[in-house]
């Protein structure tokens, strides 16, 4: 029986994917690096650390994980100007009718928690969402299913009782290995996705109801 709903963040319930993308590109020709799209998109969905991890190791970069991340929050800064990421169309609303629909609902994010709590604040909903983790206090972050895992425990739900909305394939990855059923979100300001790891595919959040993930994760599991 579905009980909850995971949410990932960054490209699901607000649009900064490619406010990432545009930093990330302004940050290798500060440091005087090539910037491909395609290496890019290997961090979408995976954290911070993460990827400053392998691009210090794949570029011989000395900088610290600080110094790196104050630079790209800099660049972010700059492109968001004061407004902050965008929030994805009809998002709000559907949290809020399913919150009243009785589910429980959950923000399982790679980044870190201030932008997390930004965020749920400019969306309206801090009163909403039974549990927030962000991948940066876990052991592994996604596609290691560690933040979804933790998750389901503070909701108090077994993984098998709860849908994952997400967009990037570490996300999806994250999902289906922590054994939930995976929901994308067809966010297509980043280009074509993947949607290999994919059990139901969502265009939009307008008229989107509780009855929608209760379909789909009847249908994956096998409930009548």
């Amino acid at each position: 029986m579905l009980k909850a709903v995971i949410f990932d963040m960054d490209g699901v319930l607000i649009d900064s994917e490619p406010v990432h993308l545009e930093a990330h590109r302004r940050l290798m020709e500060k440091l005087g690096l090539p910037f491909d799209k395609q290496y890019y998109m290997q961090f979408v969905g995976s954290t911070t650390d993460n990827m400053w991890a392998v691009l210090k190791r794949d570029y011989n970069i000395t900088l610290s994980n600080d110094e790196l991340m104050k630079m790209s929050d800099e660049f972010i800064k700059e492109i968001n100007g004061t407004e902050g990421y965008p929030v994805m169309k009809g998002a709000s609303d559907m949290i809020k009718r399913l919150s009243r629909a009785g589910l429980k609902l959950a923000i399982a994010s790679s980044s870190g928690m201030e932008r997390i709590n930004y965020s749920i604040n400019k969306l309206g909903v801090e009163d909403k969402f039974d549990a927030v983790v962000s991948g940066l206090t876990v052991s592994h972050p996604k596609p290691a299913p560690d933040t979804f895992l933790e998750a389901a425990k503070r909701l108090g739900v077994s993984p098998e009782e709860c849908v994952v909305v997400e967009d990037s394939v570490n996300g999806m990855k994250a999902a289906k290995n922590a054994g939930m059923v995976c929901v994308m979100y067809e966010n297509t300001s980043m280009g074509e996705q993947n949607s290999e790891y994919a059990d139901y595919i969502l265009q939009g959040f307008e008229d989107v109801d509780s009855s929608f993930f209760e379909m789909a994760y009847a249908h994956t599991v096998g409930e009548p």
